[in-house]
């Protein structure tokens, strides 16, 4: 019953943070970021930290806090156990941030390793959740892409002449609102 209500808590919170932050209100939805953060990790509920991680870690590598953005996600990654969607969507989002900061071969790695997961999860796809194989599709993308770049790399192309735009794939909460 308490990881229930927690969960039902973190959720709430959750919820304001992301209508908050679709509504450009980013001091309100920081405020309830770090509230469900807070409370997850005070009640011991690692699953939802991974979540609050996740989207923490997202607003702020959209917000270009890069380094903050990284510490959040190697905090939801570091928990054991957590929904498949949930830590794809930490490792691509962490990819994400180490392209932006020029890490070009981790940010591949982490890709493979995402992409890896799901396809370990579900052979064929028929079974998965649709959002999972949108981002099962764009990931696979994201790491094609970067090979290139890698590639270019092991070419002897030096690095500040190769510029890499993300795509990011919105979240389904951000969605609703924008």
């Amino acid at each position: 019953m308490v990881l229930e209500e927690a969960d039902q808590q973190v959720k709430l919170w959750l919820q304001l943070a992301h209508e908050a932050y679709s509504d450009r209100q980013m001091l309100r939805a920081l405020h309830y970021f770090q509230r469900a953060l807070d409370y997850a990790q005070e009640k011991g509920h690692d699953l939802d930290v991974a979540l609050v991680c996740r989207d923490l870690g997202y607003v702020c590598a959209r917000e270009g806090s890069l380094d903050k953005a990284l510490v959040y996600f190697d905090q939801g990654l570091a928990i054991t156990g957590v929904e498949l969607s949930v830590r794809t969507g930490l490792m691509a989002n962490k990819a994400s941030v180490l392209v932006s900061l020029g890490a070009y071969r981790p940010a591949l790695e982490l890709l493979e390793e995402s992409s890896g997961l799901i396809r370990s999860k579900y052979r064929d796809f028929s079974n998965a959740p649709s959002q999972l194989v949108h981002s099962y599709a764009a990931i696979v993308q994201m790491a094609d892409d970067l090979r290139k770049v890698v590639d270019l790399l092991d070419m002897g192309v030096r690095a500040d002449r190769i510029q890499v735009d993300i795509k990011r794939q919105e979240p389904p909460w951000l969605l609703r609102k924008e």
